[in-house]
């Protein structure tokens, strides 16, 4: 990705040529540091989602006042830090406060300001990845998510992003078409893993029905009223959505709206899938939690086996083996605010096969600060696991889309 990069130096300094040349290098080792980020900094950049302002010497205020309307917001300003550029920045930086127009300012040595453009960088493409896209909502949400029902208009005023219902009549009507895509590359993995071939075929019914729905609204994102499935096809959605989000289509469980936004945040700020999550046991003594669900992205795990669905025994339940490692455990509240949301860190120790809980089960590791957010936190029954680090994006995003500052 190109960042439009804007050179600005004071009358003075505008034929100096040490002085140019000095920039242009600094410049150049940044995009050096950035190089394994796919990000860059041009001059003259064309549909470039964000503006970079760099200060090369102190008396550029005045050239910068002169530009600053066609700025796009927020945009990025930073210094090298010689020449009296810093000074010139927090001059800048307090006005454009003064004038509402929000800047990022980075400061700081050569790494360090590489570092905060592939943070900053991500965070705008993430948001622009999400506004104006569809998600849907396929029957509802389920009876028992009594705290985290969320509208239309709550979800667009929040992240303009349009949330589209759709009836479980039309999933229906497209079930009964009984469409299986023989060449998609798991098929033969799938009937070599589940020998009931009707019950199967019932399951990538629901799979073909939800891909023409997305098709259809174009969806980047859906959840659906799974449980439903259960009393008309004995079936279940458990095996569609671990495929859709293998392909990259966010989708939730039992028609969980704050579940799915999470996923779908997530899922724009680093292009991995996501694993929702029941808590299904916490351990203060070891500080450990199972969290533990009956589907989980193809892609996210390193070998599966298809089960019943846990609840009901019938249908398909994904039970996948999740690799030991780092992982980012986040749920928005249904506020969708800068308040009261869950992110910790964690580590998964191992994956289990206990009775008494859903098929995918993994035992997460917290240390004391994670567990008590956890406890003290209020954002519903299911929580969201990437094995991303989404710390140092995920709060800027949400504040991006509120106050449109980084």
């Amino acid at each position: 990705m190109n960042i439009n990069l804007i050179t600005l130096t004071s009358a003075l300094h505008a034929k100096n040529k040490a002085l140019i040349k000095e920039s242009d290098c600094f410049i150049d080792e940044i995009n050096t540091d950035l190089m394994d980020e796919d990000i860059t900094l041009v001059k003259n950049a064309k549909d470039s989602p964000i503006d970079a302002v760099f200060i090369a010497s102190g008396g550029a205020e005045a050239a910068f006042k002169k530009i600053v309307k066609d700025l796009t917001t927020p945009f990025i300003l930073f210094s090298s830090n010689k020449n009296n550029s810093l000074a010139a920045c927090f001059e800048i930086k307090s006005y454009c406060a003064q004038i509402g127009h929000p800047c990022c300012f980075l400061s700081g040595k050569l790494d360090e300001i590489a570092l905060a453009l592939k943070h900053v960088s991500n965070v705008v493409i993430a948001k622009e990845k999400v506004m104006n896209t569809n998600i849907g909502l396929i029957g509802g949400s389920s009876s028992w998510l009594i705290a985290s029902e969320l509208n239309k208009k709550e979800i667009y005023d929040a992240f303009k992003i349009n949330l589209v219902h759709i009836k479980m009549d039309e999933l229906y009507s497209l079930i009964e078409l009984k469409e299986i895509d023989t060449n998609h590359k798991r098929y033969s993995d799938l009937v070599r893993k589940f020998k009931d071939k009707e019950t199967l075929s019932m399951a990538l019914y629901i799979y073909s029905a939800l891909k023409k729905l997305v098709a259809k609204y174009d969806l980047k994102a859906l959840t659906i009223k799974c449980f439903d499935l259960l009393k008309k096809y004995k079936n279940t959605a458990c095996l569609a959505l671990a495929m859709l989000n293998e392909e990259g289509i966010v989708s939730a469980c039992e028609g969980d709206v704050p579940s799915l936004l999470t996923m779908y945040l997530l899922y724009a700020l680093t292009g991995r899938p996501s694993f929702m999550a029941n808590i299904s046991e916490i351990n203060l003594q070891d500080l450990s939690v199972i969290l533990a669900h009956c589907t989980v992205p193809l892609n996210m795990v390193d070998k599966y086996e298809l089960l019943t669905h846990f609840e009901s025994d019938l249908g398909i339940g994904v039970k996948g083996r999740l690799a030991e490692g780092d992982i980012s455990i986040v749920k928005l509240s249904k506020k969708l605010g800068l308040n009261d949301n869950l992110l910790i860190t964690g580590k998964i120790k191992e994956s289990l096969s206990l009775p008494g809980f859903c098929r995918t089960q993994i035992r997460v590791q917290l240390d004391e600060g994670a567990m008590y957010a956890l406890l003290k936190e209020n954002v519903g029954n299911h929580l969201i696991v990437t094995y991303s680090d989404v710390l140092p994006d995920f709060y800027p995003l949400l504040n991006l889309f509120k106050n449109s500052e980084l």
